[in-house]
């Protein structure tokens, strides 16, 4: 589980861009879903297919 609080931009094309730790440790595939108070969760390809 990571966790963590970022503060990041969408540009103008609608990309959220990932800082580099975080997709070595969720890998180049992942879901992001509204989570709880307006967060936002992202997952592995591997664990959304688990849930």
């Amino acid at each position: 589980m990571l966790i963590g609080e970022y503060e990041h931009t969408i540009d103008t094309k609608g990309r959220l861009i990932m800082p580099a730790k975080l997709k070595d440790d969720i890998g180049e595939k992942f879901v992001i879903t509204q989570g709880l108070d307006g967060c936002l969760f992202a997952y592995s390809r591997e664990r959304m297919e688990k849930l």
